[in-house]
């Protein structure tokens, strides 16, 4: 008997075949319907809000994983992975958003492939959960790796900006597309959240199906065991990371608005900075324009030269003061 089906995007002949062919191996003798909806892929809301979960259906155990498409659309969508499996048999179907996904969607499927030897035929069901299992976490991994990637740089960059004694070189339009940029990558991470919590409590789940016995005997062998349990691990570790990742943005979100308040202070005080220089020769302009009959140094030649002077002085004065204080 076939111990292993796989299925990719299938029609709906096919999913009829594969599920005569299962429930042929269930004690049962037949699917559930809320097995048959998901891995039918009837929930569309799956796609971009996908629930990784876990039920024991009598003599058969059904489970959803949710791998991400890709950390660089912005979409937050995911390739759902449904699967049912008892001693003898397993079943997975892979389904994704649409026809663009295509290639994505191929090299997830080859990546979970599992062809069964004869020396492990009787282990296959529960090898072939592990292996997509195994598939998963470390798409999870990968993605949070990325994510990490970016916000390193981008944390790194406005450091940089931040504590640069030259001034800030970004501009307002700058900012504005950094705070997009970020609010990317915050959106992403939040959107990962439910995904890998509940993959944890899958993994949990089936961490613990080592005392459970589905007719006519057990699911996982005890080699499969430890390679969930190590999956559980890898899974909590995943929860820790995102959660630091996502004091990490908010850490980037304070240093951009940091960047911004001191640009802005430094624009007033650039703009003070020259009024101050304007308004001190404004006003001894303005006081010697008085017209009254006798003006002082009025009859007196040098006057005009030493007034001139005189004003370029005290602007030169606030200009050199301005600058030593960076205000210019």
């Amino acid at each position: 008997m076939q111990k292993i089906i796989q299925l990719v995007h299938p029609t709906q002949a096919e999913l009829d075949n594969a599920f005569q062919l299962f429930e042929s191996s269930c004690a049962s003798g037949k699917l559930h319907d809320v097995a048959r909806r998901g891995l039918s892929n009837s929930d569309v809301r799956l796609r971009t809000e996908p629930f990784p979960k876990i039920e024991m259906h009598d003599s058969y155990v059904y489970g959803v994983l949710a791998s991400p498409t890709d950390v660089e659309d912005a979409k937050s969508e995911y390739f759902n992975v449904h699967f049912v499996v008892n001693a003898s048999m397993a079943l997975t179907v892979v389904w994704g958003v649409d026809e663009t996904d295509a290639e994505r969607r191929l090299s997830l499927s080859q990546r979970i492939s599992f062809t069964p030897s004869e020396e492990n035929s009787e282990s296959a069901p529960g090898d072939c959960i592990v292996r997509i299992a195994t598939v998963v976490i470390e798409d999870l991994e990968n993605v949070l790796t990325d994510l990490h990637s970016h916000a390193n740089q981008e944390l790194e960059e406005l450091e940089s900006e931040l504590f640069n004694l030259d001034g800030f070189s970004e501009s307002s339009a700058d900012i504005s597309e950094r705070y997009q940029k970020v609010s990317l990558l915050k959106f992403e991470i939040l959107s990962m959240n439910t995904t890998v919590e509940e993959t944890k409590n899958v993994l949990f789940v089936l961490d613990q199906l080592d005392a459970v016995r589905l007719t006519p005997g057990v699911l996982f062998s005890k080699n499969q065991q430890i390679s969930v349990n190590d999956l559980l691990m890898r899974s909590r570790s995943l929860k820790a990371q995102r959660a630091d990742l996502e004091d990490e943005v908010r850490l980037i979100f304070d240093r951009l608005e940091s960047i911004e308040n001191q640009r802005q202070t430094k624009a007033q005080l650039r703009l003070g900075s020259v009024a101050s220089i304007l308004l001190l020769p404004a006003l001894i302009v303005g006081f010697f324009g008085q017209n009254f009959n006798n003006t002082p140094w009025g009859d007196f030649d040098p006057s005009w030269k030493i007034n001139t002077a005189g004003l370029a002085v005290i602007a030169a004065i606030q200009f050199f003061y301005f600058r030593r204080k960076k205000w210019l």
